[in-house]
């Protein structure tokens, strides 16, 4: 929430970004995993949770199958490069032990 009214938050709100799907300059980038943003590590147990996509798909957004959809084949695609990515650097290795 945003006190959009005053001053203050009239900034805040345009400095605000926010983008649907990751943004261009950080799609090529290595995911990572943030440990202390863990769910696991932060929820107690019994907790009720929601997803911010799930929320959003509830008040009416009409993309939350898309996005499921285009994660799936993201997911697809980028366990087939990690594949090809280890098998290069095994090749690599072997052929640098043997040089």
């Amino acid at each position: 929430m945003l006190p959009h009214k005053t001053e203050r938050g009239a900034l805040a709100l345009q400095r605000l970004k926010v983008f649907e799907g990751v943004p261009a300059p950080y799609d090529t980038m290595k995911r990572m995993v943030v440990p202390a943003a863990l769910q696991v590590t932060k929820l107690k147990p019994g907790r009720d949770f929601c997803n911010l996509g799930e929320l959003a798909k509830e008040i009416g957004w009409k993309h939350y199958d898309l996005i499921k959809r285009l994660e799936t084949k993201r997911k697809a695609a980028s366990e087939a490069y990690y594949k090809v990515k280890v098998e290069a650097l095994k090749r690599f290795k072997a052929a640098k032990k043997s040089a």
